[in-house]
């Protein structure tokens, strides 16, 4: 995580960056789609077009924190007294605690019954786990220290 957060804007970016930023999403879901759609065999267009269209904004979003926030927000040079800082602080860790705990409990479950699951379900589960975790964490911690 960075020790600095953007907080104040400070005027508007050239339109290169925006072109920039655009063109970076566009590629990127492009190779993205077009890696998930040597998966696909039996309809590669359509694999290709849902894997590009559901990392396109995601990407869109990097190209903007590349090359245009830099023209548009400040850094802040006290990011880390910020008292959110503490908050997301308090919150992750105690949601890396919950994840391990889990993961330890569901494996010695797993192996003891035999359960055979796909791994795409084991890492949807734990990344759904981790966000609902730390958005408790978050609240409570947020809401006791408010």
């Amino acid at each position: 995580m960075a020790t600095t957060t953007r907080s104040r804007t400070t005027g508007k970016a050239p339109l290169s960056a925006y072109v920039l930023s655009v063109l970076m999403a566009l590629v990127l879901a492009s190779i993205v789609g077009a890696i998930a759609s040597v998966f696909y065999s039996e309809n590669r267009v359509l694999g290709f077009v849902i894997f590009a269209a559901c990392t396109v904004g995601t990407f869109f979003a990097l190209g903007w924190v590349l090359f245009v926030s830099q023209y548009t927000v400040m850094e802040d040079p006290h990011a880390e007294d910020n008292i959110e800082h503490r908050w997301y602080d308090k919150a992750t860790s105690g949601a890396f605690h919950d994840i391990l705990t889990t993961g330890g409990i569901a494996l010695v479950v797993l192996s003891i019954t035999r359960v055979e699951i796909s791994g795409v379900s084991v890492l949807l589960v734990l990344l759904i786990l981790a966000m609902i975790s730390v958005a408790v964490r978050f609240w409570a911690v947020r809401r006791r220290d408010s």
